[in-house]
C-alpha cells in the first residue's frame, strides 16, 4: 500500500551538512540488505531529505525519487523542488520503517538503513558502522538491536 501525500512541492531547504551521518559501503563490499546508512537529525522530511539529496549529489549524482515508510516521518509533500527539477517522495507502508530507497539517473537503487533521529550518538555510530561494514548483511531490526537502539524483540 502506498501513502499519498499532498502534491505540493516542498522546496529543498538549507540544512546542516551530514558530516558523519551518512555512510555508504565501499565498492566491492557485500551488498546484504543495505548500501549504506543514514542518521537524520529529525523526522522532518523536507529538511532531512534535502540534506540527503544534496550530500548524495556530490558523489553519486542527482536523485529522482526517495521511497520511505510514512510511519517514520512527519507528513511530507509529494515532491522536493530543486533548481533543476523535482525529487519525487513516495511513501510505502510495506517498506521497512528503518529503510529508505533512493533512485536517480546514476543511482540505480540505493537502499539505506535509517537510524532513528533521537538515537544517542554512541549507538548511532555503532549502527552506521555495522550497516556499512564490508561484510554486513543483517536486517534493519538486527543491526539496530545489536547496536543498542531497539530493545530485544
Amino acid at each position: 500500500m502506498t501513502f499519498a501525500p499532498d502534491d505540493a512541492a516542498g522546496p529543498v531547504v538549507g540544512s546542516p551538512a551530514l558530516d558523519r551521518r551518512l555512510r555508504l559501503k565501499t565498492p566491492g563490499a557485500v551488498k546484504g540488505c543495505f548500501d549504506g546508512a543514514w542518521w537524520p537529525r529529525s523526522r522532518e522530511p523536507v529538511a532531512e531529505f534535502s540534506a540527503l539529496v544534496t550530500a548524495l549529489a556530490v558523489d553519486s549524482g542527482p536523485v529522482d525519487r526517495i521511497g520511505f515508510n510514512p510511519a517514520m516521518w512527519d507528513l511530507p509533500p509529494g515532491k522536493l523542488a530543486l533548481e533543476s527539477g523535482f525529487v519525487e517522495l513516495a511513501g510505502f507502508f510495506g517498506l521497512d520503517r528503518y529503510t529508505i530507497v533512493v533512485i536517480g539517473p546514476r543511482i540505480r537503487r540505493l537502499t539505506l538503513l535509517v537510524v532513528p533521529p533521537d538515537t544517542a550518538a554512541p549507538a548511532a555510530k555503532r549502527a552506521l558502522a555495522a550497516a556499512t561494514a564490508p561484510d554486513a548483511s543483517g536486517s534493519a531490526v538486527l543491526i539496530l538491536t545489536t547496536s543498542g537502539i531497539l530493545g530485544p524483540a
